[in-house]
């Protein structure tokens, strides 16, 4: 069952203000770039990733919990979205389908940790690990050894519910969840840590540049990008600058359950750790191939926005 998206509206006047010529005309420019935007993100990662468009005039923004709500939006060539946040993999296959909506900039670059307590053997411990056949497990299966112990849940929150009730020794987490952990378990008198960064083994397996895989992306409803250009701008400009002032800042301000983060102060202290960095699709579109491959997933002639 899909969660009901939780609406959280930036600034949202009834008109753009339009700047008039001396004959009371604007610009195509200016007529465009001051349109409403609406946007469609998911909770965790790729929410904190927008956070340059929270407080944007003419700027709505849905997150949800889940990816039916994204799966469905990202087939309608009529949608209501202009900008759609989801999976770089589930973005590809719809587009394929669709060419609805087109990518236009990766955000997030994988937030995946095994989390137990230090010195435990991988070889042999009991593993609580989540999304089996999605992004989770697919990219853990191809950083890790085959044979390993691992009992697989359907969300992220029972492989750390597994993990602090003892029912695994070690667990497949997302940041900032694994580090809400570490807490929760320090609260108890345990100690657990990080034990294995998934994004840098991504990158001795793959031999890529950079640490990580193009998880989360941005995605432009096709035709459109003139007018979100200017929420497209003040996104990657905030990701570029993002210090802890801002960032608690614009957190507390949307509310860090609606951003679907345990809370501020360990989003802010995980930003580094999730990974989200702004990079331009067509930049990126050897990355972003070499990892819809792990899916199966051709990348589609006319995915990424030129």
């Amino acid at each position: 069952m899909s969660i009901q998206p939780v609406k959280k509206i930036g600034s949202l006047a009834l008109a753009g203000v339009l700047t008039f010529s001396l004959f009371g005309c604007a610009s195509s420019e200016e007529s465009v770039s001051d349109e409403p935007v609406s946007i469609l993100c998911p909770t965790g990662a790729p929410a904190l990733s927008i956070l340059g468009a929270s407080d944007l005039e003419d700027v709505t923004i849905e997150y949800v919990d889940g990816t039916d709500i994204l799966t469905s939006e990202l087939a309608k060539e009529d949608g209501e979205y202009d900008i759609i946040l989801a999976p770089t993999n589930l973005g590809a296959k719809v587009y394929a389908q669709s060419e609805a909506y087109q990518l236009d900039a990766v955000m997030t670059w994988g937030n995946l940790y095994l989390v137990g307590q230090e010195g435990v053997d991988l070889s042999t411990a009991t593993i609580a690990a989540f999304g089996q056949n999605a992004v989770p497990g697919l990219v853990f299966n191809t950083v890790e050894p085959e044979g390993l112990n691992v009992t697989w849940y359907n969300s992220v929150s029972e492989s750390q519910q597994a993990l602090l009730t003892n029912q695994a020794q070690v667990a497949l987490l997302a940041q900032p969840v694994a580090q809400a952990t570490i807490a929760k378990a320090k609260e108890n008198g345990n100690t657990l840590t990080i034990l294995q960064d998934l994004q840098s083994l991504w990158q001795e397996n793959t031999e890529s540049e950079d640490a990580g895989y193009p998880q989360a992306s941005l995605f432009v409803k096709t035709g459109e990008e003139e007018k979100v250009q200017r929420v497209v701008d003040a996104v990657e400009t905030y990701i570029a600058d993002a210090n802890e002032e801002t960032l608690t800042a614009s957190i507390d301000s949307v509310g860090a359950q609606v951003l679907g983060v345990p809370n501020t102060e360990i989003a802010v202290k995980t930003w580094e750790a999730q990974n989200i960095r702004f990079e331009a699709a067509g930049d990126v579109a050897d990355e972003i191939e070499s990892f819809l491959s792990i899916f199966n997933i051709e990348m589609p002639k006319g995915l990424i926005l030129e």
